[in-house]
């Protein structure tokens, strides 16, 4: 299962959404989701480079860290992750969207 999660949220701050981060992935976890795909929108940025600083501090938590806008056929993560999926509908991959970020638990 692909889990999806919006932590886009207007007028939220950066800490509110890595707080929502971590929730909706130690959920995806417990419900045995392959991957959780987070919507972070692009706004002015921050929240998206929160997201991904965040992701890099936590080095060997998970199998990948996939940008949205490298979430395609052409990665090997994303191709491997996308295996272990029953349902592999996902109107992001191959759409070079920089507002998701995909996290292969």
């Amino acid at each position: 299962m692909l889990k999806t999660v919006d932590i886009a949220h207007a007028g939220q701050s950066l800490s509110e959404a890595l707080v929502l981060l971590e929730v909706a992935i130690s959920t995806a976890k417990k419900e045995g989701a392959v991957a959780v795909k987070i919507i972070h929108g692009l706004g002015s940025g921050s929240i998206a480079d929160g997201v991904r600083s965040w992701a890099r501090q936590q080095e060997g938590r998970f199998r990948a860290v996939i940008p949205g806008e490298d979430y395609n056929a052409f990665n090997k993560d994303a191709v491997n992750m996308r295996s272990e999926l029953s349902n592999k509908r996902d109107r992001d991959f191959n759409g070079k969207n920089s507002g998701i970020t995909v996290f292969w638990l």
